[in-house]
């Protein structure tokens, strides 16, 4: 699959966007590489692209009063990259958004996005949808996980994309889940024994 498919794909998906109106975008899109550590996007500054994950994963997370990275998000290829209020609102985030692996990304500009939502009708439902289908991810992402058992969380997170695991410093994975570490590999130990 090429590079741009991969933003043809969820676009189709998302905002039912056809092949014509996705190739009035076709020369606006760019490809990044990102090294595990690279910031795609860094507090307080603006957010000018939005992206779709090609290869790679990354994390979204805030830093806490007492210096501590909280993991927000964690995004899998194949899906959305941004910082949706400051890229919107074109206002600088409160939080940053960083490679956890080596990455591939392919972006499109706050600036080019405005002009396709102004020249076609099909790109101009393409906001409002995206920004249903970002809301519908953070209500999933915290009521889907709130009144969950850490253990709970922790399988359904294996239910829902086993590949991290594999790919993803467990350090982050319990972050992201909200589980103390020594907590998460305990309750891993006890889920392998169950299993075996």
């Amino acid at each position: 699959m090429d590079d741009l498919q991969v933003a043809r794909q969820f676009l189709s998906y998302c905002c039912n966007l056809s092949e014509e109106a996705f190739l009035l975008s076709a020369d606006m899109w760019n490809i990044n590489t990102y090294k595990k550590g690279d910031k795609y996007s860094k507090s307080g500054r603006i957010c000018r692209t939005s992206s779709f994950i090609v290869e790679g994963y990354f994390r979204t997370y805030k830093q806490g009063p007492d210096g501590e990275q909280r993991n927000v998000f964690i995004h899998s290829p194949g899906q959305t990259l941004v910082s949706f209020v400051s890229f919107v609102q074109q206002v600088p985030c409160d939080h940053d958004i960083e490679a956890i692996t080596d990455a591939k990304i392919i972006s499109i500009s706050y600036d080019d996005l405005q002009e396709l939502y102004k020249s076609s009708i099909e790109w101009g439902k393409v906001g409002r949808l995206f920004a249903e289908y970002a809301y519908k991810l953070v209500e999933d992402r915290f009521l889907g996980y709130y009144d969950l058992s850490p253990e709970e969380r922790y399988l359904k997170l294996i239910n829902e994309a086993p590949e991290i695991f594999n790919v993803v410093a467990l350090k982050d994975i319990s972050s992201f889940l909200g589980i103390e570490f020594q907590s998460l590999c305990r309750i891993r130990k006890r889920v392998l024994k169950r299993k075996s």
